[in-house]
């Protein structure tokens, strides 16, 4: 005979009533920010140059500045020579413009050479340029010594980061005009991509700031340091500073091939632009009656 067993049961549960959730009182979070250049990760957006119909081929005197004898320019942030950056950067521009089939470009210098400003503007001239871009980096403000690595000190500024394009009034109006036209179309684009425009606070007796185009400065007679490229030229000339040569972080961005990237599509649609009336007006002056 099996033994009974008792099973005890547990009294039922009641079914839980849940509140519902409270409104919650906390702020919404914050759109996202990008970075700002220079940092890490900052946002640079471009697309291909557009080149309106008729627009004839143009030569570009591409001048890698400094690498004339005495001459080397400041020392960056991590002890490069600005005649070194200017040349690197100038070769990667200078490939990026003729791919696009509408430029002939012709490079200031070569790796070694030692080029007299005066024989760059002879060689622009004699090949025929239509316009002169300078290339140099920027040295600003109060730098203090650091030591990128051991053994090696450098100068360093992190406050002042950005490019500007200089252009000069020393010459009569038309040659004014289209100095402007192109300093003016260049700083747009390079907005336009995302590099900074400069606010010039260093400039001030030097240069006098465009009234049109943020990063764009003008050297006026007779204050200022009568710059060679830019007075002397018959041709449209001037002298993009790409960026800040004492920032560690901006410098450091100037060695990805994403702002190199950036940088000749902005310079690109910057000459489309300046170049494109005097293009269209050569491509009419050439066609049959």
């Amino acid at each position: 005979m099996r033994a009974s067993t008792e099973v005890e049961h547990a009294p039922a549960e009641k079914a839980a009533v849940v509140a519902p959730p409270a409104p919650s009182t906390a702020a919404p979070e914050p759109p996202r920010v990008p970075p700002k250049w220079p940092a890490a990760g900052a946002p640079l957006t471009f697309g291909l140059a557009r080149f309106p119909s008729g627009f004839t081929r143009q030569r570009v005197y591409l001048d890698a500045g400094h690498g004339a004898e005495g001459n080397t320019g400041n020392r960056s942030v991590t002890c490069e020579d600005e005649e070194s950056f200017t040349l690197r950067v100038a070769e990667d521009l200078a490939r990026r413009l003729e791919a696009t089939g509408h430029f002939e470009v012709k490079l200031s210098r070569k790796e070694g050479q030692r080029v007299a400003y005066a024989d760059r503007l002879t060689s622009a001239a004699q090949w025929g340029a239509h316009v002169l871009v300078s290339l140099h980096s920027d040295s600003r403000g109060t730098p203090r010594l650091w030591s990128p690595r051991e053994g090696l000190e450098c100068n360093r500024q992190d406050a002042t980061p950005g490019f500007s394009v200089l252009w000069s009034e020393e010459a009569e109006p038309p040659l004014q005009t289209r100095r402007a036209g192109l300093a003016r179309a260049l700083a747009r684009n390079l907005s336009r991509v995302g590099f900074p425009p400069y606010d010039g606070v260093d400039y001030t007796g030097l240069y006098a700031a465009d009234s049109e185009e943020a990063g764009v400065f003008v050297a006026r007679e007779p204050t200022h340091r009568r710059i060679f490229v830019l007075r002397k030229p018959s041709i449209p000339s001037v002298i993009i500073e790409t960026h800040h040569a004492l920032d560690f972080e901006e410098a450091a961005r100037w060695r990805e091939e994403r702002t190199l990237e950036a940088f000749g599509a902005a310079v690109t649609q910057g000459l489309v632009e300046a170049l494109a009336p005097a293009a269209a007006a050569e491509a009419n002056s050439a066609s049959p009656p």
